[in-house]
């Protein structure tokens, strides 16, 4: 297959399913990985898809999402220099909010120094990391999303209705001046809007790769009522 018509069928397979492996590129076109690589990394500089370890995924599939396995392998250091430069807004006795973000749990590894925190959660990843650790936790119940270990639905945002904190770190797909502060799945943002409704203070943590990105659902807008936390030395809201 020439190079053109391959592209293109990369191309095709790429926004028809919304992400695609080396492997199965390599198998459906009959054409080795290191030849998809090559033909990856050339759409990616052309801004036709985005390059991924592995494989690659579409510019405009707004519903795709890594499970919490990839998510927790990828910009590892990025992620905590984030967490923390999170934890480093905390005080003693803050009552606060975690969500299922990657680099939200990573807060756990910086936390054992803070007098009588309480932390609740709708991870049951982090609210597994944070018993390990004596800390004080509160699991949000309802429905548990696999892909992110996530708790959602209608009986979760009932609970965090009736609960107020001093501050809130949220995960997020998405950052763009113009999209606002996005992720995939309507119901993980339904949970993300009603804490930081609830939350005094209000941070979204996520690494530099989700800046300009857009996803399906818009749970906050991109403005200075939240504090926006990156490995960035530069104030996002002047820059992104």
């Amino acid at each position: 297959m020439l190079k053109n018509a391959r592209k293109q069928k990369i191309l095709e397979l790429v926004d028809r399913t919304g992400y695609v492996t080396l492997e199965m590129l390599s198998q459906v076109l009959a054409t080795s990985e290191s030849t998809i690589r090559r033909d990856l990394t050339e759409l990616d500089k052309s801004q036709k898809l985005r390059r991924l370890h592995g494989g690659a995924e579409s510019l405009s599939h707004l519903r795709y999402e890594e499970d919490v396995a990839e998510k927790s392998v990828k910009n590892v250091q990025h992620k905590l220099r984030i967490a923390q430069k999170a934890v480093s807004k905390l005080k003693h006795d803050d009552v606060i909010f975690m969500d299922a973000g990657t680099t939200v749990a990573m807060m756990t590894e910086f936390l054992i120094d803070f007098d009588n925190l309480t932390v609740v959660t709708n991870s049951v990843h982090t609210a597994s990391a944070l018993m390990d650790k004596k800390i004080k936790t509160i699991i949000i119940g309802g429905a548990v999303k696999p892909t992110t270990d996530a708790v959602t639905g209608n009986f979760a945002v009932q609970q965090l209705m009736s609960f107020n904190f001093n501050k809130a770190f949220i995960g997020a797909n998405g950052i763009s001046r113009d999209g606002g502060i996005t992720t995939p799945d309507e119901e993980e943002a339904t949970v993300k809007r009603v804490v930081l409704g609830q939350s005094k203070e209000k941070f979204i943590l996520a690494d530099s790769s989700k800046l300009g990105k857009i996803y399906f659902a818009k749970f906050a807008e991109f403005d200075k009522s939240i504090d926006i936390i990156t490995e960035e030395i530069n104030d996002l809201h002047s820059n992104t």
